[in-house]
């Protein structure tokens, strides 16, 4: 049964909105912070260079001031020169973002341009820094100010401006995040478009159907991921295939010795046949058969779950490779075949099971017998340092390239009519395969058809990891 909470609207946008929404807040933080702090600074140094701007249009009024103090000594009187209440009215004529003119003396503090209440303010001294020092003879005497200086007003062409350039600021934010909200709709579907086909085919192989595949369009890690799933699921698919084709071949092959079996029985329980050795001699045959083929299945189990127990020893690599190949003289003799043995004398020690990989052995040098030809030939090369390498090469007819890659799986026959007889069960090469790999080794086959084959395997000696 499929999980329906998969197929909900919720579940399948949830990472899309979650995505955009996060493109949407990093969008609008980033421009918010970008735009504040341009709007700062834009401010800070327009009031600045206003400032200082009005310092430089009133040079003229400030050379005024310092003949004035020159003829005087003092200030007194000089709100004649600035215009008795219209020091306001001075500034308003020069520029609306000048504010009200002030002068302060020596000490600092307000001496004219001022309102009653203001006289002998004591400025700050950043105030005094933007203003507009007075000097006689070298000396500073009082310092022209203009208001904003401190109170930070603009006049109206200037505020208008600095208006101008915020609405500037929050139009550009606000297409800005606009941008930004598209691209991340855009991206954040990108990232889970893929991901919903891959959601998609995994549903699909859950249920059964292995031929469930996600198309790649990226190499990046979603790329890497529907690939692996693909490949995971061409595994899946092999395994079953395996699994089927496994099935099919234990009932063959359990299907032809039962029916001798059964046969046999029933002809004697009928009275076709005597109750004697002759007709009970096929049935032990068979069930011998069977007891071999039950117990190279549990091999082969076994060792394709890790649970396969192995007793390793250190053995004589040489010697036990000769005392393996001369079981097979008499039966190399009887064909007429030339089975020779080539062995480097410098092969160390190996530690490993004698008897799993004298099964290996064993079967290898029974394929080569059975398929090489009368005054034919099979050599068996052996050498190797850290690795104990072992390679059997006979005269047959050879494997095709289209079969070597299934030489070594359970059940195969290179020639589908072959019966079990002329082919045996087909379980010898894949348990010999599984005891190697036990060995943490491997094992390979090389031919050419017309040339005969090579099956080879390779095992660490690994002496001086024996505990």
């Amino acid at each position: 049964m499929k999980n329906s909470t998969s197929h909900s609207p919720v579940s399948k946008r949830s990472l899309w909105l979650k995505l955009t929404l996060a493109f949407l807040l990093v969008a609008l933080v980033g421009v918010g912070l970008v735009a504040w702090l341009a709007n700062q600074v834009t401010t800070t140094e327009f009031r600045y260079y206003t400032i200082r701007g009005q310092a430089s249009d009133s040079q003229e009024l400030s050379e005024q001031l310092e003949e004035y103090y020159a003829a005087h000594g003092d200030w007194s009187g000089v709100a004649a020169i600035l215009g008795e209440g219209h020091g306001q009215g001075r500034g308003a004529g020069q520029g609306e973002g000048r504010g009200q003119l002030y002068l302060a003396g020596a000490d600092g503090s307000i001496v004219a341009g001022a309102t009653s209440n203001e006289l002998g303010r004591q400025l700050e001294q950043d105030v005094l820094d933007a203003g507009i020092p007075i000097q006689v003879n070298g000396r500073t005497v009082g310092t022209l100010v203009f208001s904003n200086a401190w109170t930070g007003a603009l006049g109206y062409i200037e505020q208008e401006y600095l208006d101008q350039v915020n609405r500037a600021f929050i139009w550009g934010g606000l297409g800005a995040i606009a941008v930004a909200l598209l691209l991340g709709t855009f991206l954040a579907w990108r990232i889970t478009t893929p991901l919903r086909k891959l959601t998609h085919a995994a549903e699909r192989v859950a249920a059964g159907d292995l031929t469930g595949r996600v198309s790649i369009s990226s190499s990046d890690e979603i790329g890497q991921l529907a690939s692996t799933f693909n490949s995971m699921a061409d595994s899946l698919s092999r395994s079953d295939e395996l699994r089927r084709r496994m099935t099919a071949d234990i009932a063959h092959e359990l299907r032809n010795p039962i029916s001798i079996i059964r046969g046999q029985v029933e002809a004697i329980q009928d009275g076709l046949f005597p109750l004697d050795a002759e007709h009970l001699t096929p049935i032990h045959s068979e069930t011998m058969l069977l007891g071999r083929l039950v117990d190279d299945l549990r091999t082969l189990a076994l060792a394709e779950a890790g649970q396969l127990p192995l007793h390793k020893a250190k053995v004589d690599s040489i010697s036990w490779l000769k005392s393996v190949v001369t079981k097979f003289d008499s039966l190399a003799s009887e064909k007429s075949i030339n089975l020779e043995v080539n062995a480097a004398p410098d092969i160390p020690p190996t530690v490993m099971d004698a008897d799993r990989m004298e099964q290996v052995l064993t079967n290898l040098l029974a394929n080569a017998l059975h398929h090489t030809p009368e005054n034919g030939a099979i050599v068996v090369n052996a050498g190797g340092k850290h690795e104990f390498n072992v390679q059997v090469s006979d005269s047959g007819p050879g494997i095709l390239p289209a079969d070597q890659p299934h030489v070594f799986d359970r059940f195969w026959r290179g020639d589908k009519s072959r019966t079990r007889d002329s082919g045996g069960t087909g379980l010898g090469l894949a348990i010999a395969r599984q005891l190697v790999e036990a060995h943490s080794g491997r094992i390979w086959v090389d031919s050419v058809p017309g040339t005969g084959a090579t099956f080879g395997f390779s095992i660490p000696t690994g002496v001086n990891k024996l505990s």
